[in-house]
């Protein structure tokens, strides 16, 4: 039966946390709907079931509303364990999210871990920082699509009608409350994570969690779940990466793969943005053309422009596509690029880049349940999709995560 329900606002971030419980050998399942049928809470092949309940860019009362949902009927099923996963850069609608897991349980203390050490994402008096710079100051804070405007994390529940308290790093956490509080706690290394685990483990509070795959990276060991070796499948075949980020992380990430000699496939604003294109003339003469890419290099990357993401912003304005929905269609594009590339040729490893793109993208594949196998690199995850009954092996990963060679370490590893 289900031990722990895990609620993540976007798709990479299911993925990235999940996969730190699939790596620990538990029996692990993803869905790609919010929609759970009632006899999956009693399975007896799922211990940690993973549900991407797509909060990101709703509002905030409708992302209550959903993750409300969820946690009720896990309660009602009897879970023992509900992990909120939120955004390691404090993107979405944690505020409204969290008191939804806390109003919907019944708990008097929901504890809130944000930092991922293994990032340099850290929490130190309140205040959340990427390799030493406040959040709002980093890449995240220029993001066109959600920028971060606050690194304090308080600031994230300013519009909730709910008492939050800070707790600064102890040995001697006081986390005994009569009333619903979230308690934010600093960390700035793992050990402190564990730290804050095992304090939590003491004091019977790991009933409802909250944080991003740093908290969750720990807690396989302290939920009595199963324990079994993992290893790394053998894949040899081409790598075809698909990014749908704007964040400078990964257009470095890009930038370094070409210098490679991978082959870069940068698609200009009328194919990511005009209707219909990838059934006109030239577009099909585009798709097609990824055969002889192919021929080439055995790592093919399809790039929306990341280093020149002016050229779309001035076709955006001048066809008056508003942000929205021009985020919503290059995702779609991609997806449905990436749908007709395997329908050409299956045998190839994908790897997508932003979770927007990688929804798209299970969307046009139809793709409802999804078996995470584990971690290339930390917060690179490889999993299993079944697409038109065939095993499509797909790598994931979110935009601002990885060093600058990652798609190197990606491509030996695929290649080994």
């Amino acid at each position: 039966m289900v031990k722990l329900l895990l609620i993540a606002d976007d798709f990479t971030g299911a993925l990235d946390t999940g996969i730190q419980f699939a790596e620990y050998g538990a029996a692990t399942k993803m869905l790609t709907s919010s929609e759970i049928e009632d006899d999956l809470w009693k399975n007896d092949r799922i211990e940690v079931l993973v549900v991407d309940a797509e909060t990101r860019h709703l509002s905030g009362d409708d992302a209550y509303r959903r993750v409300y949902y969820l946690v009720r009927k896990a309660v009602e099923a009897g879970v023992p364990h509900i992990y909120k996963k939120t955004d390691s850069a404090l993107r979405g609608n944690i505020g409204s999210e969290l008191r939804a897991v806390l109003e919907a349980s019944g708990e008097h203390f929901l504890p809130f871990i944000p930092a991922l050490p293994a990032m340099n994402r850290i929490t130190e008096g309140g205040v959340h920082y990427i390799d030493g710079v406040p959040i709002h100051e980093s890449a995240f804070g220029r993001d066109p699509f959600e920028p971060v405007k606050s690194p304090y994390v308080r600031d994230l529940f300013a519009k909730e009608d709910i008492p939050v308290k800070l707790f600064h790093k102890s040995d001697n956490y006081r986390t005994d409350f009569s009333r619903g509080t979230i308690g934010i706690f600093d960390a700035q290394t793992q050990e402190d994570i564990c730290r804050i685990a095992e304090h939590l483990k003491q004091k019977c509070q790991l009933r409802c969690m909250a944080g991003c795959a740093g908290f969750a990276s720990v807690l396989p060991s302290y939920l009595e779940i199963s324990r079994r070796e993992m290893s790394f499948p053998k894949l040899n075949q081409p790598l075809l990466i698909a990014c749908g980020s704007v964040n400078p992380i990964t257009r470095r990430q890009i930038e370094y793969g070409e210098s490679l000699g991978y082959t870069r496939v940068v698609m200009t604003p009328e194919q990511q943005l005009e209707e219909n294109y990838l059934i006109t003339e030239d577009g099909q003469k585009w798709l097609a053309g990824f055969e002889e890419y192919f021929k080439r290099s055995n790592v093919v990357m399809i790039d929306t422009g990341i280093s020149n993401p002016g050229a779309v912003e001035g076709y955006r304005k001048r066809h008056c596509i508003p942000l929205e929905e021009a985020r919503v269609r290059i995702a779609d594009r991609i997806g449905i690029i990436l749908r007709e590339l395997l329908e050409q040729n299956s045998h190839r490893t994908l790897m997508i880049i932003g979770g927007d793109t990688l929804m798209s993208f299970v969307s046009q594949a139809n793709c409802r349940e999804i078996e995470p196998v584990c971690e290339v690199e930390p917060g690179t995850v490889l999993s299993s999709m079944r697409i038109d009954g065939k095993q499509i092996w797909v790598i994931t990963k979110s935009g601002g995560f990885g060093k600058e060679e990652l798609l190197q370490m990606v491509a030996q590893k695929v290649e080994a």
